[in-house]
């Protein structure tokens, strides 16, 4: 990368529900890095189990808590908390059920994923076939796993 990526507040680009702003895609930052900020209303869910094969993902809690499976133990993160899930490792992320969660996420090496926060409603609403959205997680390098100990929780 040979230049900086600088988006302003007014500029970033915004996913209503789960509530995104896409910060920085891989191709803004050379490969080196992606990155955007999630906020969840209290006890909303974020995800269920993954993980991601290509790169680590770190989560700075800006305010409320948030409530998260990594690998086998679920942890709640307050303000100013911070998690860095290497590749491979399962994890799922919710708001805590009192508290909402602000969140900046960060994925490193960077991996093109605007594309699928910009789908992600349609997947959430039910609105692709089974098919599409398997094609849609194998492209963005989300792969879902077994949850009972996240489900149970």
């Amino acid at each position: 990368m040979n230049t900086a990526w600088v988006v302003q507040a007014g500029e970033v680009e915004t996913v209503e529900r789960p509530a995104l702003w896409l910060l920085a895609d891989a191709s803004h930052t050379g490969g080196v890095l992606g990155a955007n900020r999630l906020h969840l209303e209290a006890g909303e869910p974020g995800t269920k189990p993954h993980y991601h094969a290509r790169s680590a993902e770190a989560f700075y809690v800006l305010d409320g808590a948030l409530r998260m499976l990594i690998d086998t133990e679920v942890v709640t993160v307050g303000r100013g908390g911070y998690v860095v899930v290497p590749a491979g490792v399962r994890h799922a992320f919710a708001a805590a059920p009192d508290r909402p969660a602000d969140v900046l996420v960060t994925l490193v090496p960077g991996v093109e994923r605007f594309g699928y926060f910009r789908r992600l409603p349609e997947i959430l609403r039910g609105e692709l076939s089974e098919d599409e959205v398997a094609r849609i997680h194998e492209q963005y390098d989300v792969h879902f796993v077994d949850g009972p100990d996240w489900d149970a929780d």
